[in-house]
């Protein structure tokens, strides 16, 4: 018997097929939605194009000479000569120093003598190359610094420096450390006169009285860096050298703290200032001295007075020349400059040895602390 479709039973447990679902306007709604992501993403995590510079060296710019100030005229305290001076070192850091007593033979005899230094054969010099502990002698040379256009020796009165140039060069250095002193002492009473001009400002400024040894006595710092610059450099060369030794000065520095550095730089195509804020040159004039400004005149100036370095350029030239600079400290607290071998910091090594100590004692006290 066949059942008619109302008699059959319906079934509780059957699932109907979900409605289907709106592809089409789903697909359009998920490109819109791709779309305005990717333009949000595009405007809020865009990358700014950085331009580097074509050259990070940094830029020569040629100056104005700085003022000659005539050296009696500052002895005399020429009330039009002071002005001139500070304003050309707050400026560029430095000034020109000119018919200051000291006789060009001497100075000429010394940089002659000095010409005997750098003729001493590598293996030598190993002796008195300098170092962080030993701040005196020739400067270390290095693999890419073969072939500079310039060399360096440093000179003062260690005794160390003394013995050990007694038994690498015998014959010539007693001649000439010599005619170094003999030159030293009269650079010595410029720098002196100069500097009581500076403390005479600023400590009057400021209100401080500061009891250093202002007269040249003995307990007196300075140190020379004596240099010889090549002669028949080829340009290419030379423009290399000049960037290394540019940067060498910019980050480098020099050793001494110094509160004057005076160079003698005759013969001379150009001298160049270094400091924080760039690098400056000029054309020096003959038989003047440069005078440069050292951190402790700045510190004395609150910074108005800027320290900078100098370093004397011999551009094409055919001959060797030989120049200077005379780096002066009054304070008998700066025992680097006298000794340059009495180190005035504390070495890696040495405070790992006292943290070794430190802890040591630190265990010892808390065991002793727990056990009685």
């Amino acid at each position: 018997m066949a059942l008619s479709p109302q008699s059959v039973p319906e079934n509780p447990f059957e699932f109907r097929a979900p409605p289907p679902s709106p592809v089409a306007s789903a697909r359009r709604s998920c490109v819109t939605n791709d779309e305005v992501l990717s333009e949000f993403l595009q405007h809020s995590l865009r990358v700014p194009d950085l331009i580097l510079p074509d050259k990070v060296f940094p830029r020569q710019k040629f100056i104005d000479n700085p003022p000659k100030i005539d050296f009696q005229a500052l002895n005399s305290m020429q009330t039009e000569t002071l002005p001139k001076i500070l304003d050309s070192i707050a400026t560029i850091g430095c000034f020109q120093l000119v018919n200051y007593g000291i006789p060009v033979e001497s100075i000429r005899s010394a940089l002659t003598a000095a010409a005997g230094i750098f003729q001493l054969p590598p293996q030598k010099r190993t002796a008195v190359t300098r170092s962080p502990e030993k701040l005196y002698g020739f400067e270390e040379v290095h693999e890419e610094d073969e072939g500079e256009v310039s060399e360096e020796f440093v000179w003062c009165k260690a005794k160390a420096l003394e013995l050990a140039m007694e038994g690498i060069w015998p014959v010539g250095y007693s001649n000439f450390s010599e005619k170094m002193e003999t030159l030293v002492a009269q650079m010595e009473k410029v720098a002196v006169k100069i500097l009581i001009v500076f403390r005479g400002i600023y400590q009057e400024k400021t209100g401080r009285c500061e009891k250093e040894n202002m007269e040249g006595e003995d307990g007196n710092g300075w140190a020379c860096y004596v240099y010889k610059h090549g002669g028949n450099v080829s340009a290419e060369k030379w423009r290399s050298c000049l960037r290394y030794d540019v940067m060498k000065m910019l980050i480098g520095g020099m050793d001494y703290s110094h509160t004057l550095c005076l160079h003698i730089c005759d013969g001379s195509s150009e001298f160049h200032v270094y400091s924080k804020k760039g690098w400056v040159s000029f054309c020096p004039h003959k038989h003047a001295l440069v005078v440069t400004v050292g951190d402790q005149t700045q510190a004395l100036s609150g910074g108005q007075l800027k320290h900078v370095m100098g370093r004397p350029i011999y551009r094409g030239e055919k001959e060797e020349f030989m120049s200077m600079a005379f780096l002066y400290s009054p304070s008998t607290t700066n025992s680097r400059l006298v000794d340059p071998q009495k180190p005035n910091t504390i070495s890696l090594s040495q405070q790992a040895i006292a943290a070794i100590l430190f802890t040591l004692l630190y265990q010892i006290l808390v065991y002793v602390y727990y056990k009685f």
